[in-house]
């Protein structure tokens, strides 16, 4: 008989170390899974029970099943993605030297540096005193 805790409050009761083996096998007992040893009257891990080793050995053996996908989409296959143009109504030279085309300000680097004007603080006028 072989007591196994397969979750937190749900446990099994094998009659054989087969009736074991063919849940380890199903996947119905994993490796989150413990087992009470008699001898020690404690739980624990399945891991190092034999016939567990055993099923997981014989599963590395066995060949992994195809891929799914026929190619690989690392590179070239991507959509390209949108430019990001400059809002309609304002002038695109508002903030650029003469050296900078307008070309490039767009994209994520312009979509950037817009932003961060926009977060800069404006320049604070001293207030009169008073006095």
């Amino acid at each position: 008989m072989y007591l196994v805790e397969i979750e937190a409050g749900r446990e099994a009761l094998y009659d054989s170390v087969d009736a074991l083996a063919s849940a380890i096998r199903r996947g119905d007992v994993g490796a989150q899974s413990r087992i009470f040893h008699r001898a020690s009257s404690s739980w624990v891990s399945i891991t190092v029970h034999p016939e567990f080793k055993k099923a997981t050995a014989s599963r590395e053996s066995e060949p992994l099943p195809p891929l799914a996908r026929r190619q690989w989409t690392f590179y070239g296959v991507e959509p390209r993605g949108r430019e990001i143009d400059e809002p309609p109504g304002t002038d695109g030279s508002a903030g650029q030297t003469s050296g900078e085309s307008s070309a490039s300000r767009r994209g994520l680097r312009g979509l950037l540096g817009r932003a961060f004007r926009s977060l800069s603080p404006t320049p604070k006028t001293p207030k009169p005193s008073g006095s």
